[in-house]
Protein backbone atom coordinates (compact mmCIF):
# COMPACT_ATOMS: atom_id res chain seq x y z
CA UNK A 1 0.00 0.00 0.00
CA UNK A 2 2.83 2.40 0.85
CA UNK A 3 4.33 1.83 -2.60
CA UNK A 4 1.11 2.98 -4.23
CA UNK A 5 0.90 6.06 -2.03
CA UNK A 6 4.45 7.08 -2.96
CA UNK A 7 3.77 6.53 -6.67
CA UNK A 8 0.59 8.63 -6.41
CA UNK A 9 2.40 11.46 -4.67
CA UNK A 10 5.22 11.47 -7.20
CA UNK A 11 2.73 11.63 -10.06
CA UNK A 12 0.91 14.60 -8.52
CA UNK A 13 3.85 16.65 -7.25
CA UNK A 14 4.54 18.72 -10.37
CA UNK A 15 1.87 21.30 -9.72
CA UNK A 16 3.95 24.11 -11.22
CA UNK A 17 5.93 23.24 -14.29
CA UNK A 18 8.15 25.35 -16.48
CA UNK A 19 5.80 27.95 -17.85
CA UNK A 20 5.86 30.58 -20.52
CA UNK A 21 4.15 33.17 -18.32
CA UNK A 22 5.19 34.37 -14.90
CA UNK A 23 3.34 37.17 -13.12
CA UNK A 24 4.33 39.28 -10.17
CA UNK A 25 1.52 40.76 -8.11
CA UNK A 26 1.64 44.08 -9.96
CA UNK A 27 1.77 42.36 -13.35
CA UNK A 28 -1.15 40.12 -12.49
CA UNK A 29 -3.32 43.02 -11.33
CA UNK A 30 -2.48 44.89 -14.54
CA UNK A 31 -3.64 41.88 -16.55
CA UNK A 32 -6.90 41.77 -14.61
CA UNK A 33 -7.56 45.46 -15.25
CA UNK A 34 -6.83 45.05 -18.95
CA UNK A 35 -8.80 41.86 -19.61
CA UNK A 36 -11.60 41.45 -17.08
CA UNK A 37 -14.95 41.38 -18.90
CA UNK A 38 -16.83 43.18 -16.14
CA UNK A 39 -14.39 46.10 -16.21
CA UNK A 40 -14.49 46.27 -20.02
CA UNK A 41 -18.29 46.35 -20.01
CA UNK A 42 -18.36 49.11 -17.38
CA UNK A 43 -15.92 51.12 -19.48
CA UNK A 44 -18.30 50.78 -22.41
CA UNK A 45 -21.15 52.06 -20.24
CA UNK A 46 -18.91 54.94 -19.22
CA UNK A 47 -18.28 55.74 -22.89
CA UNK A 48 -22.03 55.74 -23.56
CA UNK A 49 -22.53 58.28 -20.76
CA UNK A 50 -19.73 60.41 -22.22
CA UNK A 51 -21.32 60.26 -25.67
CA UNK A 52 -24.67 61.38 -24.26
CA UNK A 53 -23.07 64.34 -22.49
CA UNK A 54 -23.00 66.96 -25.24
CA UNK A 55 -24.35 70.44 -25.91
CA UNK A 56 -27.01 69.07 -28.22
CA UNK A 57 -28.47 66.77 -25.57
CA UNK A 58 -28.39 69.66 -23.09
CA UNK A 59 -30.57 71.77 -25.43
CA UNK A 60 -28.15 74.54 -26.39
CA UNK A 61 -28.27 73.94 -30.16
CA UNK A 62 -31.05 74.86 -32.60
CA UNK A 63 -33.01 72.33 -34.60
CA UNK A 64 -32.79 72.37 -38.38
CA UNK A 65 -35.20 70.35 -40.49
CA UNK A 66 -36.15 70.04 -44.13
CA UNK A 67 -39.20 68.56 -45.82
CA UNK A 68 -40.37 68.09 -49.39
CA UNK A 69 -43.60 66.87 -50.97
CA UNK A 70 -44.60 65.98 -54.52
CA UNK A 71 -48.32 65.58 -55.30
CA UNK A 72 -49.79 64.18 -58.51
CA UNK A 73 -53.55 63.97 -58.99
CA UNK A 74 -55.90 63.07 -61.85
CA UNK A 75 -59.39 64.63 -61.65
CA UNK A 76 -62.42 64.90 -63.87
CA UNK A 77 -64.23 68.20 -63.33
CA UNK A 78 -67.11 70.33 -64.64
CA UNK A 79 -67.28 74.01 -63.63
CA UNK A 80 -70.16 76.39 -64.48
CA UNK A 81 -69.67 80.12 -63.82
CA UNK A 82 -72.31 82.82 -63.25
CA UNK A 83 -71.46 84.40 -66.58
CA UNK A 84 -72.49 81.23 -68.35
CA UNK A 85 -69.01 79.96 -69.08
CA UNK A 86 -68.42 76.25 -68.59
CA UNK A 87 -65.12 74.42 -68.03
CA UNK A 88 -65.10 70.70 -68.32
CA UNK A 89 -62.17 68.28 -68.30
CA UNK A 90 -61.73 64.56 -68.09
CA UNK A 91 -58.70 63.05 -66.42
CA UNK A 92 -57.09 66.44 -65.85
CA UNK A 93 -53.63 66.21 -64.31
CA UNK A 94 -52.59 68.48 -61.44
CA UNK A 95 -49.03 68.60 -60.07
CA UNK A 96 -47.75 70.30 -56.92
CA UNK A 97 -44.29 70.41 -55.39
CA UNK A 98 -43.45 71.86 -51.98
CA UNK A 99 -39.98 72.08 -50.36
CA UNK A 100 -38.84 74.01 -47.34
CA UNK A 101 -36.20 74.33 -44.65
CA UNK A 102 -36.80 75.37 -41.04
CA UNK A 103 -34.48 76.47 -38.23
CA UNK A 104 -35.96 76.53 -34.73
CA UNK A 105 -34.04 77.68 -31.68
CA UNK A 106 -35.40 78.00 -28.17
CA UNK A 107 -32.91 80.40 -26.66
CA UNK A 108 -34.69 80.68 -23.31
CA UNK A 109 -36.37 77.63 -21.78
CA UNK A 110 -36.53 78.64 -18.15
CA UNK A 111 -32.86 77.75 -17.57
CA UNK A 112 -33.63 74.09 -18.30
CA UNK A 113 -30.67 73.69 -20.66
CA UNK A 114 -28.24 74.72 -17.93
CA UNK A 115 -29.77 72.26 -15.45
CA UNK A 116 -29.73 69.47 -18.05
CA UNK A 117 -26.10 70.24 -18.85
CA UNK A 118 -25.14 69.82 -15.21
CA UNK A 119 -27.22 66.66 -14.92
CA UNK A 120 -25.44 65.09 -17.89
CA UNK A 121 -22.10 65.96 -16.30
CA UNK A 122 -23.16 64.25 -13.07
CA UNK A 123 -24.45 61.21 -14.97
CA UNK A 124 -21.10 60.88 -16.73
CA UNK A 125 -19.37 61.21 -13.36
CA UNK A 126 -21.64 58.47 -12.00
CA UNK A 127 -20.66 56.19 -14.88
CA UNK A 128 -16.99 56.86 -14.13
CA UNK A 129 -17.54 56.04 -10.47
CA UNK A 130 -19.35 52.81 -11.38
CA UNK A 131 -16.34 51.81 -13.46
CA UNK A 132 -14.07 52.67 -10.56
CA UNK A 133 -16.19 50.60 -8.18
CA UNK A 134 -15.93 47.63 -10.53
CA UNK A 135 -12.16 48.08 -10.78
CA UNK A 136 -11.77 48.26 -7.01
CA UNK A 137 -13.84 45.11 -6.49
CA UNK A 138 -11.84 43.20 -9.11
CA UNK A 139 -8.54 44.30 -7.58
CA UNK A 140 -9.76 43.17 -4.18
CA UNK A 141 -11.01 39.83 -5.49
CA UNK A 142 -7.87 39.17 -7.56
CA UNK A 143 -5.61 40.09 -4.64
CA UNK A 144 -7.35 37.67 -2.28
CA UNK A 145 -7.04 34.87 -4.86
CA UNK A 146 -3.39 35.75 -5.51
CA UNK A 147 -2.33 35.68 -1.86
CA UNK A 148 -4.44 32.60 -1.11
CA UNK A 149 -2.51 30.82 -3.85
CA UNK A 150 0.76 31.88 -2.22
CA UNK A 151 -0.48 30.54 1.13
CA UNK A 152 -1.41 27.17 -0.36
CA UNK A 153 1.89 27.06 -2.19
CA UNK A 154 3.75 27.58 1.09
CA UNK A 155 1.60 24.96 2.80
CA UNK A 156 2.48 22.57 0.01
CA UNK A 157 6.09 22.59 1.15
CA UNK A 158 5.00 22.04 4.74
CA UNK A 159 2.85 19.04 3.80
CA UNK A 160 5.65 17.60 1.67
CA UNK A 161 8.00 17.87 4.65
CA UNK A 162 5.40 16.14 6.83
CA UNK A 163 5.10 13.29 4.28
CA UNK A 164 8.91 12.94 4.22
CA UNK A 165 8.97 12.62 7.99
CA UNK A 166 6.11 10.13 7.93
CA UNK A 167 7.92 8.03 5.32
CA UNK A 168 11.08 8.13 7.47
CA UNK A 169 9.10 7.10 10.52
CA UNK A 170 7.36 4.29 8.61
CA UNK A 171 10.69 2.95 7.30
CA UNK A 172 12.14 3.13 10.80
CA UNK A 173 9.15 1.20 12.14
CA UNK A 174 9.53 -1.42 9.44
CA UNK A 175 13.15 -2.00 10.43
CA UNK A 176 12.28 -2.14 14.10
CA UNK A 177 9.36 -4.47 13.44
CA UNK A 178 11.54 -6.82 11.41
CA UNK A 179 14.09 -6.81 14.22
CA UNK A 180 11.38 -7.44 16.79
CA UNK A 181 11.78 -4.06 18.48
CA UNK A 182 8.46 -2.53 17.39
CA UNK A 183 5.00 -4.01 17.53
CA UNK A 184 2.60 -4.56 14.65
CA UNK A 185 0.33 -1.87 16.07
CA UNK A 186 3.14 0.70 15.96
CA UNK A 187 3.90 -0.25 12.35
CA UNK A 188 0.25 0.06 11.31
CA UNK A 189 -0.07 3.38 13.15
CA UNK A 190 2.91 4.78 11.27
CA UNK A 191 1.34 3.60 8.02
CA UNK A 192 -1.96 5.25 8.90
CA UNK A 193 -0.18 8.50 9.74
CA UNK A 194 1.63 8.43 6.39
CA UNK A 195 -1.68 7.88 4.62
CA UNK A 196 -3.27 10.80 6.52
CA UNK A 197 -0.38 13.13 5.70
CA UNK A 198 -0.47 12.07 2.06
CA UNK A 199 -4.21 12.74 1.93
CA UNK A 200 -3.68 16.23 3.38
CA UNK A 201 -1.03 16.88 0.74
CA UNK A 202 -3.35 15.76 -2.06
CA UNK A 203 -6.18 17.93 -0.72
CA UNK A 204 -3.88 20.95 -0.68
CA UNK A 205 -2.86 20.18 -4.26
CA UNK A 206 -6.50 20.11 -5.29
CA UNK A 207 -7.14 23.49 -3.67
CA UNK A 208 -4.05 24.87 -5.38
CA UNK A 209 -5.32 23.77 -8.76
CA UNK A 210 -8.77 25.24 -8.14
CA UNK A 211 -7.28 28.59 -7.13
CA UNK A 212 -5.05 28.53 -10.19
CA UNK A 213 -8.09 27.96 -12.42
CA UNK A 214 -9.71 31.00 -10.84
CA UNK A 215 -6.55 33.05 -11.37
CA UNK A 216 -6.48 32.04 -15.04
CA UNK A 217 -10.15 32.90 -15.44
CA UNK A 218 -9.69 36.42 -14.12
CA UNK A 219 -7.08 37.20 -16.80
CA UNK A 220 -8.92 35.20 -19.50
CA UNK A 221 -6.13 32.69 -19.99
CA UNK A 222 -6.98 29.32 -21.57
CA UNK A 223 -7.32 26.75 -18.81
CA UNK A 224 -4.68 24.54 -20.41
CA UNK A 225 -2.08 27.32 -20.62
CA UNK A 226 0.65 27.05 -18.02
CA UNK A 227 1.60 30.09 -15.95
CA UNK A 228 2.98 30.86 -12.53
CA UNK A 229 2.79 33.70 -10.04
CA UNK A 230 5.60 34.96 -7.86
CA UNK A 231 5.14 36.82 -4.64
CA UNK A 232 5.53 36.73 -0.91
CA UNK A 233 3.19 37.04 2.02
CA UNK A 234 4.07 40.01 4.24
CA UNK A 235 6.57 39.55 7.04
CA UNK A 236 6.48 43.11 8.39
CA UNK A 237 3.83 45.42 9.78
CA UNK A 238 2.90 48.81 8.28
CA UNK A 239 1.22 50.98 10.92
CA UNK A 240 -1.90 52.92 9.92
CA UNK A 241 -3.49 55.80 11.85
CA UNK A 242 -7.27 55.89 12.25
CA UNK A 243 -7.52 59.62 11.57
CA UNK A 244 -5.70 59.23 8.25
CA UNK A 245 -7.91 56.49 6.86
CA UNK A 246 -11.06 58.25 8.10
CA UNK A 247 -10.14 61.39 6.16
CA UNK A 248 -9.27 59.32 3.09
CA UNK A 249 -12.58 57.44 3.24
CA UNK A 250 -14.60 60.65 3.54
CA UNK A 251 -12.75 62.06 0.54
CA UNK A 252 -12.29 59.07 -1.78
CA UNK A 253 -14.66 56.25 -0.87
CA UNK A 254 -16.37 55.30 -4.12
CA UNK A 255 -19.78 54.43 -2.66
CA UNK A 256 -19.85 57.73 -0.82
CA UNK A 257 -18.97 59.60 -4.00
CA UNK A 258 -21.72 57.72 -5.85
CA UNK A 259 -24.25 58.83 -3.23
CA UNK A 260 -23.11 62.44 -3.61
CA UNK A 261 -23.34 62.18 -7.38
CA UNK A 262 -26.88 60.75 -7.12
CA UNK A 263 -27.87 63.74 -4.95
CA UNK A 264 -26.42 66.16 -7.52
CA UNK A 265 -28.43 64.48 -10.29
CA UNK A 266 -31.64 64.84 -8.28
CA UNK A 267 -30.94 68.52 -7.62
CA UNK A 268 -30.48 69.11 -11.35
CA UNK A 269 -33.77 67.34 -12.02
CA UNK A 270 -35.47 69.71 -9.60
CA UNK A 271 -34.14 72.68 -11.58
CA UNK A 272 -35.44 71.06 -14.75
CA UNK A 273 -38.88 70.80 -13.14
CA UNK A 274 -38.74 74.48 -12.09
CA UNK A 275 -37.99 75.51 -15.68
CA UNK A 276 -41.49 74.50 -16.73
CA UNK A 277 -42.93 77.44 -14.74
CA UNK A 278 -41.14 79.94 -17.02
CA UNK A 279 -42.15 80.98 -20.55
CA UNK A 280 -40.15 79.76 -23.53
CA UNK A 281 -38.75 82.17 -26.05
CA UNK A 282 -37.65 81.01 -29.46
CA UNK A 283 -36.53 82.12 -32.87
CA UNK A 284 -37.30 80.56 -36.20
CA UNK A 285 -36.18 81.07 -39.80
CA UNK A 286 -37.64 79.27 -42.79
CA UNK A 287 -37.41 79.15 -46.55
CA UNK A 288 -40.20 77.61 -48.64
CA UNK A 289 -40.76 76.90 -52.32
CA UNK A 290 -44.23 75.92 -53.61
CA UNK A 291 -45.08 75.22 -57.26
CA UNK A 292 -48.29 73.93 -58.84
CA UNK A 293 -49.44 73.14 -62.39
CA UNK A 294 -53.12 72.53 -63.13
CA UNK A 295 -55.00 71.43 -66.23
CA UNK A 296 -58.28 72.56 -64.75
CA UNK A 297 -59.14 75.34 -62.30
CA UNK A 298 -58.58 79.06 -61.96
CA UNK A 299 -54.77 79.03 -62.19
CA UNK A 300 -52.76 77.27 -64.83
CA UNK A 301 -49.60 77.45 -62.69
CA UNK A 302 -48.55 78.93 -59.40
CA UNK A 303 -45.11 79.45 -57.86
CA UNK A 304 -44.41 80.90 -54.39
CA UNK A 305 -41.02 81.05 -52.70
CA UNK A 306 -39.08 83.07 -50.16
CA UNK A 307 -37.77 83.26 -46.61
CA UNK A 308 -39.57 83.97 -43.36
CA UNK A 309 -38.30 84.73 -39.83
CA UNK A 310 -39.98 85.32 -36.52
CA UNK A 311 -40.05 84.97 -32.75
CA UNK A 312 -42.14 82.58 -30.71
CA UNK A 313 -43.44 82.77 -27.16
CA UNK A 314 -44.93 79.83 -25.32
CA UNK A 315 -46.09 79.82 -21.73
CA UNK A 316 -48.18 77.03 -20.31
CA UNK A 317 -50.57 78.67 -17.88
CA UNK A 318 -52.34 75.46 -16.82
CA UNK A 319 -51.13 71.99 -17.71
CA UNK A 320 -53.36 69.85 -15.50
CA UNK A 321 -51.06 70.54 -12.52
CA UNK A 322 -48.39 68.25 -13.94
CA UNK A 323 -45.68 70.86 -13.24
CA UNK A 324 -46.56 70.98 -9.56
CA UNK A 325 -46.60 67.19 -9.36
CA UNK A 326 -43.22 66.93 -11.08
CA UNK A 327 -41.73 69.52 -8.73
CA UNK A 328 -43.11 67.78 -5.63
CA UNK A 329 -41.72 64.45 -6.77
CA UNK A 330 -38.34 66.07 -7.52
CA UNK A 331 -38.21 67.40 -3.95
CA UNK A 332 -39.01 63.92 -2.60
CA UNK A 333 -36.26 62.42 -4.77
CA UNK A 334 -33.81 64.94 -3.31
CA UNK A 335 -34.91 64.05 0.22
CA UNK A 336 -34.36 60.36 -0.51
CA UNK A 337 -30.97 61.08 -2.03
CA UNK A 338 -29.98 63.05 1.08
CA UNK A 339 -31.13 60.19 3.30
CA UNK A 340 -29.18 57.76 1.12
CA UNK A 341 -26.07 59.91 1.50
CA UNK A 342 -26.41 60.01 5.29
CA UNK A 343 -27.00 56.26 5.37
CA UNK A 344 -23.92 55.68 3.23
CA UNK A 345 -21.81 57.93 5.48
CA UNK A 346 -22.92 55.99 8.56
CA UNK A 347 -22.38 52.64 6.85
CA UNK A 348 -18.90 53.58 5.65
CA UNK A 349 -17.91 54.85 9.10
CA UNK A 350 -19.03 51.63 10.78
CA UNK A 351 -17.52 49.36 8.11
CA UNK A 352 -14.29 51.33 8.18
CA UNK A 353 -14.11 51.03 11.97
CA UNK A 354 -14.66 47.27 11.77
CA UNK A 355 -12.02 46.97 9.05
CA UNK A 356 -9.59 49.01 11.13
CA UNK A 357 -10.21 46.81 14.19
CA UNK A 358 -9.59 43.73 12.04
CA UNK A 359 -6.37 45.30 10.78
CA UNK A 360 -5.15 46.11 14.29
CA UNK A 361 -5.93 42.55 15.44
CA UNK A 362 -4.21 41.05 12.39
CA UNK A 363 -1.18 43.30 12.89
CA UNK A 364 -0.77 42.31 16.53
CA UNK A 365 -1.30 38.62 15.79
CA UNK A 366 1.16 38.64 12.90
CA UNK A 367 3.74 40.48 14.98
CA UNK A 368 3.36 37.84 17.70
CA UNK A 369 3.58 34.94 15.24
CA UNK A 370 6.64 36.36 13.50
CA UNK A 371 8.43 36.69 16.84
CA UNK A 372 7.72 33.04 17.58
CA UNK A 373 8.53 31.81 14.09
CA UNK A 374 10.91 28.85 14.09
CA UNK A 375 13.08 27.48 11.39
CA UNK A 376 11.24 24.49 9.95
CA UNK A 377 14.25 23.15 8.11
CA UNK A 378 16.38 23.09 11.26
CA UNK A 379 13.70 21.28 13.24
CA UNK A 380 13.24 18.72 10.47
CA UNK A 381 16.95 18.03 10.25
CA UNK A 382 17.24 17.75 14.03
CA UNK A 383 14.25 15.39 14.10
CA UNK A 384 15.77 13.16 11.42
CA UNK A 385 19.13 12.94 13.18
CA UNK A 386 17.48 12.34 16.54
CA UNK A 387 15.34 9.54 15.11
CA UNK A 388 18.39 7.84 13.57
CA UNK A 389 20.24 8.19 16.83
CA UNK A 390 17.30 6.83 18.76
CA UNK A 391 17.08 9.85 21.05
CA UNK A 392 13.40 10.47 20.18
CA UNK A 393 10.57 8.03 19.81
CA UNK A 394 8.21 7.66 16.87
CA UNK A 395 5.47 9.25 18.94
CA UNK A 396 7.66 12.27 19.67
CA UNK A 397 8.42 12.55 15.95
CA UNK A 398 4.69 12.59 15.24
CA UNK A 399 4.21 15.36 17.78
CA UNK A 400 6.97 17.34 16.06
CA UNK A 401 5.13 16.90 12.76
CA UNK A 402 1.90 18.24 14.22
CA UNK A 403 3.73 21.19 15.74
CA UNK A 404 5.45 22.03 12.46
CA UNK A 405 2.26 21.89 10.41
CA UNK A 406 0.23 23.83 12.95
CA UNK A 407 2.92 26.50 13.40
CA UNK A 408 3.29 27.00 9.66
CA UNK A 409 -0.47 27.01 9.09
CA UNK A 410 -0.98 29.54 11.86
CA UNK A 411 1.73 31.86 10.55
CA UNK A 412 0.47 31.71 6.95
CA UNK A 413 -3.14 32.18 8.02
CA UNK A 414 -2.14 35.21 10.08
CA UNK A 415 -0.25 36.64 7.12
CA UNK A 416 -3.29 36.18 4.89
CA UNK A 417 -5.53 37.74 7.56
CA UNK A 418 -3.21 40.75 7.64
CA UNK A 419 -3.26 41.07 3.84
CA UNK A 420 -7.05 40.76 3.75
CA UNK A 421 -7.48 43.39 6.48
CA UNK A 422 -5.13 45.73 4.63
CA UNK A 423 -7.05 45.19 1.37
CA UNK A 424 -10.33 45.95 3.16
CA UNK A 425 -8.92 49.27 4.33
CA UNK A 426 -7.62 50.04 0.84
CA UNK A 427 -11.07 49.31 -0.56
CA UNK A 428 -12.83 51.54 1.98
CA UNK A 429 -10.42 54.45 1.57
CA UNK A 430 -10.42 54.47 -2.23
CA UNK A 431 -6.72 53.74 -2.51
CA UNK A 432 -7.13 52.40 -6.05
CA UNK A 433 -9.03 55.48 -7.29
CA UNK A 434 -5.98 56.65 -9.26
CA UNK A 435 -5.99 53.50 -11.43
Amino acid sequence: MIKYIIILLISTFPIVSFSQLTFSYEEYISEVLAKDFGILMMKNEQQIAANENNIGAAGYLPRISMDARQDFTVNSARQEFLGGQTNEADNAQNRAFDVGGLLEWTFFDGFKMFATDKKLNHLEETAQLNTRAEIEFKIYEASIQFYTYLLLKEMQSTYETAVDLSKLRFEDMQNKFENGVATKVELLQSELDLTADSSALLLNQKELRNIKIQLAKMITLPLDEEFSVNGQLPESISPIAWEDILDQANEKNTNLLLAKSALAVRESEKKEALSRFYPQLGFYAAYNLNTAQNEVGFLLSNRVYGPSVGLTLRWDILDQLSRFQELKNAKIHIENAELGLKEQQLFISSELKKAFNEFEWASKTLSFELRNKVSTNNIVEIAKVSLDAGTITALELREIQFSLIEAQRRILSTQLDYVTAKLNLDLQTGKWSVL
